[in-house]
């Protein structure tokens, strides 16, 4: 048996919710099953295996992110509560509640921000600086296990692949291009989810959501509900897309807009340029 047929014999339990539902509703499209369910049923195995480390330290998964944005944030590993809300994405309860439990054991110190009033400061002490110190190599040594069935190579092209979808949902820590190009473009799901509102059938592209005033869109007649659908040659699904097709033609690329029926061409500037979006100092 060759490999690839051995692969192909290596079927799991996403393979078989597929099948049954191509015979029982063969009418729906289930394909993206075999990405969002396998996304789920992982996260919630590596869920399970991460927390053991974790309680080996007396610590939860939730109690190391906190600790890990403050140690990640250097010296004096202070940051705002909001800060650690927007970055752990949870609710002001939830992380009061965290911060009040570390609080306790003085691992972290909260204090009023003496610049703002209604903030309040999050640091992390000496005894949890330490703490995490130990931690966190036990940590990244089990997570490194968790994908010991991957290749290296592997490992990267998954790690391409999820942040082209999560920069979808999540802010993009460098400067986005539409940004760049004085625009903001709706995320790829909510885009398809605008366009069927409307009645219009999907479509690969960047819709435009707005257009920043005296920037390259708006000299350039870019208006918001357009539909980028090419950069040259190259078909855009995401910001990512678009990112890389900027990158690779520094002198400037032709994006094809769709506007109702109609395709209209426009060249962007070569950076560094005078019609590219100034930011606010």
């Amino acid at each position: 048996m060759t490999r690839s047929a051995k692969t192909s014999a290596l079927r799991d339990h996403v393979d078989h919710l597929i099948d049954g539902w191509a015979q029982e509703r063969p009418d729906l499209n289930v394909a993206p099953l075999a990405v969002i369910q396998r996304v789920l049923r992982l996260a919630a195995y590596l869920a399970t295996e991460l927390e053991p480390v974790f309680a080996q330290y007396g610590l939860t998964g939730s109690d190391f992110a906190v600790l890990a944005n403050l140690r990640r944030s250097g010296a004096p590993y202070q940051l705002t509560q909001r800060d650690l809300m927007d970055s752990l994405r949870q609710t002001s309860g939830t992380v009061s509640l965290r911060i009040n439990h570390l609080s306790e054991r003085g691992l972290v110190r909260r204090e009023p921000d003496p610049g703002d009033g209604r903030s309040v400061l999050v640091t992390l002490t000496d005894a949890g600086r330490e703490l995490f110190d130990v931690a966190a190599p036990a940590h990244l040594a089990n997570e490194d296990q968790l994908l010991a069935a991957l290749a290296p190579d592997e490992r990267n092209e998954l790690a391409r692949l999820l942040r082209i979808l999560l920069t979808e949902f999540d802010q993009p820590v460098e400067s986005r291009p539409d940004d760049d190009l004085g625009f903001k473009a709706a995320p790829a799901h909510l885009g398809q989810r605008r366009r069927a509102a409307v009645g219009l059938p999907p479509a690969p592209g960047i819709l435009v959501e707005s257009v920043q005033p005296h920037s390259w869109a708006s000299t350039s007649g870019l208006t918001p509900g357009d539909l980028i659908t090419k950069a040259g040659n190259v078909q855009l699904r995401s910001l990512t897309c678009l990112a890389q097709a900027l990158a690779a033609s520094p002198g400037g690329v032709t994006l094809t807009i769709q506007r109702g029926d109609r395709s209209i061409p426009l060249e962007t500037p070569p950076p560094p340029s005078p019609l590219r979006r100034r930011r606010d100092k």
